[in-house]
């Protein structure tokens, strides 16, 4: 099993991993880093269901380290973007126009074909109030939704708080993060969420010289926790979560086994590619999780920003399209939006190094069949006196998207969750 950071509350207390941890604590925390431990949650309210009858789940995708939004939606109709930028900025021939105004940048040929085909919409100028630099700060204040304070659950998690208790799927599995750290957006009061790297990492490991070598290592697991009177605060956090990753791991491997050999799409190199292909193996074999969520990096660029920023978009767009694909072959193309976003944006000003430094706003992406394609929102002025200290002012809140497709395609309360109203983008 892969490592994965165990969470501070239970490194915290010396009931739990003091100097004297016993082989049955030490193998139920074994667990609990496996799983990527999210916060206990409970699930209620309502699921949207695509035209078959299956229930609808959201993809969201974290371009990690702060994405160049001027250079992914660039906007070659305004003479400014070149002055600000006489080395980095996109030629204006080589873009592929959206619009007048603005257009993708040139290695993203397949998320252009799909805008054509009206399963692309493109969010501009995303961000919200009083911005800030700190990639830490940043991607917990999307994590959360909540700027203004530090919040100790994700805005998913808070969705998967309000899902039906009854839904036995969902408890189990009712969302799952391909990573492996869990992102603090999947943290939750009363449901766990598992963090799955690697499908193979995601079980017991086995000799295959000794018979029945599995089942007898969940039969030796299930009695760790049968009779064992566990003392602490956590204890019942512990159990549950240990047999819950027990029973995550052996439903996963068995409803995407036959799921894992239905499809012909042709994914490019690299982690993106192996971990949406999971994802789709996942929603074919009917897993049952709402939200998968996973992350791409290498988007800090601060210098020689050009050919890293292509290669990277022009993967991203590739990637994106074959995991469409091979939903499309799968018959499970309804199910499923994906959201494409970053911590922030870039400066508007190139720096002395052919690269950019932390930003504000920036564009995001929603695509998928059930998508209403197209663009949305204004795109940020670049003048000077519109700057602000040098960034992008935000024209959508952030919590707009979200609102959206909280309401509109997980058919849940948005205000419940992210603690006001925000105007819904209409992408769904």
């Amino acid at each position: 099993m892969k490592e994965v950071k165990l969470n501070p509350q239970l490194q915290s207390d010396p009931k739990l991993v003091g100097g004297k941890t016993s082989r049955r604590h030490f193998l139920a925390l074994s667990l609990l880093t496996m799983t990527g431990l999210a916060q206990p949650a409970a699930l209620a309210g309502r699921m949207l269901e695509d035209k078959s009858g299956r229930r609808r789940c959201l993809v969201v995708l974290t371009l990690s380290g702060g994405n160049d939004g001027l250079n992914t939606v660039v906007p070659y109709g305004m003479g400014r973007y070149y002055d600000l930028r006489p080395k980095l900025a996109v030629k204006g021939e080589t873009v592929l126009p959206l619009d007048g105004m603005v257009g993708l940048n040139p290695s993203m040929g397949e998320l252009a074909a799909l805008y054509k085909e009206g399963k692309l919409a493109v969010v501009q100028g995303v961000g919200y109030p009083e911005p800030n630099r700190s990639h830490f700060r940043s991607i917990e204040i999307w994590q959360t939704a909540q700027p203004d304070i530090i919040g100790d659950t994700g805005w998913l998690g808070r969705y998967l708080d309000l899902q039906d208790k009854s839904d036995l799927a969902s408890r189990m599995l009712a969302a799952v993060n391909i990573d492996p750290v869990l992102p603090k957006s999947l943290l939750a009061r009363k449901v766990t969420v598992p963090s799955v790297y690697d499908l193979g990492d995601f079980r017991f490991k086995v000799d295959s010289h000794y018979q029945n070598d599995r089942e007898r290592q969940l039969s030796c697991f299930r009695d760790i926790y049968k009779d064992y009177q566990f003392k602490g605060a956590l204890a019942g956090q512990l159990v549950k979560t240990g047999l819950a990753a027990s029973a995550a791991s052996e439903k996963l491997h068995k409803l995407t086994a036959d799921a894992a050999a239905k499809s012909s799409a042709a994914y490019p190199d690299g982690r993106l590619s192996a971990s949406l292909r999971l994802i789709a193996q996942m929603v074919a074999g009917q897993v049952g999780a709402r939200v998968y969520t996973l992350q791409m990096d290498g988007f800090d660029t601060h210098a020689n920003q050009s050919r890293t920023h292509n290669s990277l978009l022009g993967n991203l767009s590739r990637s994106l399209k074959a995991f469409l694909d091979d939903l499309e072959s799968r018959g499970v193309t309804d199910e499923v939006l994906v959201l494409v976003h970053s911590e922030f944006g870039r400066r508007a000003q190139e720096n002395d190094g052919r690269g950019t430094d932390h930003g504000a706003a920036a564009p995001c992406f929603v695509l998928g069949k059930g998508v209403k394609g197209g663009l949305y929102g204004e795109h940020p002025e670049l003048a000077a006196n519109k700057l602000v200290q040098g960034d992008l002012g935000f024209k959508t809140d952030f919590r707009s998207v979200y609102s959206a497709l909280l309401e509109d395609w997980l058919g849940s309360d948005a205000r419940a969750i992210l603690g006001r109203s925000f105007e819904k983008i209409p992408f769904v």
